[in-house]
């Protein structure tokens, strides 16, 4: 009965509490990320400098592993990024640290980039990365992915960030590149942002031949064939699936066989 016409005054002091609470935790985190704050622009812009992925970052700084940084620019004239190279050579890395560096950004943390980053706001933000099958819903792996990108057609505009990861896998290579294209070429002609992986030769054309697209590839050391997880706008990158396979140990027979 004492404490209860101090009640509101009680409640307000939790919320107060609870939001120095956040508070600090962003700047415990922002201090363990060495995060900071980019420069903000109204409309839709992408441009990170020495970016790294947060959580990427903090597992090797546990390990005192070195985590290596990106770059990126995309703009309303430069708008999509096709990003190919060989598997475990950090494209899906790549591509999800933009949208993680996006989410947290506009969830008002700080993120791990160069203070002089650019990047706008989004509206709109969908992903489609992983699998998401379903028995109960009588999907498969590509009809997942194919409800996926109508959704995204239906709603995306320039105001929106679209990340696919290995577009248009999933099912026969030709019509699935086919129709991996066309979604691209939607995309495209909306205005969207989009960064998407693939391994397909022919949405690697499509970026070529189209202003507005841009090739990038996860950079591969030839030599040693490990990858350097450095990012590189220009050029697409290829799968290096022979070398692989012979440094896995495949037989040579086997793969000459392949070749063929």
């Amino acid at each position: 009965d004492n404490i209860r016409p101090y009640g509101p005054q009680i409640g307000e002091y939790l919320h107060l509490l609870v939001r120095y609470d956040v508070i600090q935790a962003k700047a415990r985190l922002a201090l363990t990320m060495r995060a900071g704050m980019p420069v903000l622009k109204e409309k839709p812009i992408v441009s990170i400098r020495k970016g790294f992925h947060p959580l990427l970052f903090l597992k090797n700084k546990a390990q005192n592993r070195k985590t290596i940084s990106f770059d990126l620019r995309l703009n309303p004239e430069n708008h999509i990024l096709v990003l190919s190279g060989p598997n475990a050579g950090g494209k899906s890395v790549a591509m999800k640290s933009v949208g993680l560096l996006q989410l947290m950004l506009q969830c008002g943390l700080l993120i791990p980039v160069h203070e002089l980053s650019e990047i706008g706001l989004f509206k709109k933000i969908f992903a489609d990365i992983g699998d998401q099958q379903s028995l109960d819903d009588d999907l498969s792996t590509y009809s997942s992915r194919l409800q996926n990108a109508k959704v995204f057609l239906e709603k995306a505009d320039p105001n929106t960030l679209v990340l696919i990861d290995e577009m248009g896998s999933g099912t026969d290579p030709k019509p699935g590149g086919a129709i991996a294209e066309a979604i691209l070429r939607q995309l495209h002609r909306k205005g969207v942002f989009a960064v998407v992986t693939t391994h397909y030769s022919n949405l690697k054309v499509f970026a070529f031949r189209n202003t507005g697209i841009l090739n990038g590839n996860m950079h591969f050391d030839k030599d040693t064939l490990t990858p350097t997880y450095e990012l590189k706008i220009g050029r697409p990158g290829s799968s290096y699936a022979f070398e692989i396979a012979a440094k896995s140990g495949l037989s040579k027979d086997l793969i000459d066989y392949a070749r063929h």
